[in-house]
């Protein structure tokens, strides 16, 4: 059989004149067919932190109030659950001072004060905290600049409080502990100037971590100074 023969003839093609043309999908229909994202879920940003960061800096420039606002950023962009995980690991070492100065309050004859040093400090500590973890987790809110607010101002004048008087007490430690330092005697029970080992080298080394934390903190700090400095 030819090609002409295959080939219908214009008699027989099918007369659709009358039929709808077929429905394709417009461009509009498309459209309405996407999800759309309302004004209660915009999309997520993904570089809001880093543009947090460079207003800071275009704000501050190189100098201590971009460091400050630079905590301020990274602290809300944390979160407070990071915060209060922290806040729960560091309670291991107000616990350690005060199960230490309770266990060893009668074990430091040249000075008394000494296990009550351990005790006080570890109950300032334990106390300061759980205020801390109940102020991060019920009483803390942002405003509309994504700073923190606080909801509880009763408790933030209560932690000030606190922590300036550990700050005092820390200044009564210092003078206990490091003023009998060359005459206490560790093997002598029956001694005046008797103290227990454990006691007392575990108040020393308390104190002495502050200070290493405060001179490695300045060293850190100056060197983030000079290296930003340095950039420009």
């Amino acid at each position: 059989m030819s090609v002409e023969e295959g080939l219908p003839t214009y008699k027989e093609v099918p007369d659709n004149s009358g039929a709808p043309p077929p429905n394709y999908p417009s461009d509009l229909a498309a459209e309405e067919a996407r999800p759309v994202m309302t004004g209660a879920e915009p999309p997520p940003s993904y570089d809001s932190l880093f543009g947090k960061i460079k207003d800071a800096r275009n704000e501050h420039g190189n100098s201590f109030g971009f460091l400050k606002a630079l905590a301020a950023i990274l602290g809300a962009a944390i979160g407070g659950i990071v915060c209060v995980a922290c806040v729960c690991a560091l309670m291991a070492f107000p616990i350690a001072q005060l199960v230490i100065g309770l266990q060893n309050q009668d074990d430091c004859t040249i000075n008394k004060n000494i296990p009550l040093f351990l005790i006080v400090s570890g109950a300032c500590g334990c106390a300061a905290a759980v205020l801390q973890v109940f102020d991060q987790m019920c009483c803390s809110d942002t405003d509309g600049n994504g700073e923190r607010k606080s909801k509880c101002p009763l408790l933030g004048f209560i932690l000030h409080l606190l922590n300036l008087f550990c700050f005092a007490w820390f200044i009564c430690g210092n003078v206990w502990v490091y003023k009998v330092h060359k005459t206490v005697k560790f093997d002598d029970a029956d001694s005046e100037e008797y103290c227990g080992k454990l006691v007392y080298l575990f108040a020393f080394w308390s104190i002495t971590a502050v200070y290493i934390l405060m001179g490695a903190t300045c060293v850190i700090g100056c060197g983030c100074v000079c290296i930003m400095a340095c950039l420009g």
